[in-house]
């Protein structure tokens, strides 16, 4: 999962009429599942992750004690916070023979950073993934799953 073009925590798909103020990620009958939302009795923002038996099994997760290789398999690949590089595209498109008027509509799709590099590998643009920088909470979620992962297994002593 990847974050927002704006703001990490925007993009998603709103689940139903019943639970506005939720988003998911990917599918519930896919390897992995995430849902965002307030979580106002604790007063924090929530983010469950929800990994299925097949994703585990293929990176070796089986057991108990393989789940110190959870962190490894979140962090960076399917948990990454960042933002488009609009400077830094617009400059790309300044350099090259691409329309200006690429900007403007590579901007309609800026609420997903997945459809926007769709769009762009769509449109011919080749590795659009060298216009995304970290965003900075990157660092503390990484901070926050390797703290899990020491007191997760301090307590298992």
């Amino acid at each position: 999962m990847s974050g927002n073009t704006r703001s990490s925590a925007r993009a998603g798909r709103k689940s139903n009429k019943r639970t506005p103020r939720v988003r998911h990620y990917g599918r519930r009958k896919a390897d992995k599942f995430v849902r965002c939302y307030q979580k106002k009795q604790v007063k924090a923002y929530r983010i469950e992750l929800e990994f299925h038996s097949g994703l585990l099994r293929r990176n070796g997760i089986v057991t108990i004690d393989d789940l110190e290789l959870l962190p490894d398999l979140v962090v960076p690949k399917h948990l990454r916070f960042v933002d488009f590089d609009w400077k830094k595209f617009a400059q790309y498109l300044r350099n090259t023979d691409r329309p200006p008027s690429l900007l403007a509509r590579a901007r309609r799709h800026r609420n997903s950073v997945h459809q926007l590099m769709k769009y762009l590998r769509n449109v011919g643009v080749t590795n659009p993934h060298r216009f995304l920088r970290t965003h900075p909470i990157d660092k503390q979620v990484r901070r926050a799953l390797d703290r899990w992962e020491d007191e997760f297994f301090r307590r298992q002593l």
